[in-house]
């Protein structure tokens, strides 16, 4: 096992959108771990491409870097986190996933992939359709999503740590602004 989950969720079938998705199995409190990842260290250019259209399985930790599954038989339930344009769970350091505010019991565990995407000289870009449905949905979620103002003051301080730093760089703040 790579990654550890809260043993207040589970795996289930997404009703109405296909495919799979983590679920609350109890009421998680805000600010409460829901994921640590870990895994093999990579380089972003040699992440491994299990099946075919699916990639991105490991976390980018720096601009060289990932951190995951190297082999097929290393994916777990953490795998079948989605994505959502409204979501309920955010990034603390570069691999704890917590809660951004409280989770009721049977809701689905969502993580803005702009939080962790991050384009790589190098490595082919990553887009896809976004399936949330929310009324905020940005329709496709690419690469540089994280480049977007907004989305930046909505998630800061939930960003991996190592976006965090290119944004505070950015935008000419200290590490203390994380």
């Amino acid at each position: 096992m790579l990654n550890w989950m809260n043993p207040k969720l589970e795996v289930r079938a997404c009703s109405g959108k296909g495919g799979h998705g983590v679920f609350a199995r109890h009421p998680i409190t805000e600010g409460e771990r829901l994921a640590i990842f870990g895994g093999h260290i990579m380089r972003a250019d040699e992440e491994p491409v299990f099946l075919a259209n699916k990639q991105d399985f490991a976390l980018q930790i720096d601009e060289q870097f990932v951190i995951g599954a190297k082999y097929e038989n290393e994916l777990d339930d953490t795998d079948f986190l989605n994505h959502s344009c409204n979501p309920n769970a955010g990034f603390k350091g570069q691999i704890f996933l917590v809660a951004m505010r409280s989770i009721e019991k049977d809701e689905e565990i969502t993580f803005d992939y702009a939080m962790v995407l991050h384009e790589t000289v190098g490595v082919e870009a990553c887009e896809m359709d976004c399936l949330c449905g929310n009324s905020n949905c940005r329709g496709r979620i690419t690469d540089n999503d994280w480049k977007i103002p907004e989305l930046q003051r909505r998630y800061r301080g939930y960003f991996q740590w190592y976006l965090q730093e290119k944004i505070n760089m950015i935008l000419g703040r200290t590490d203390g602004d994380r």
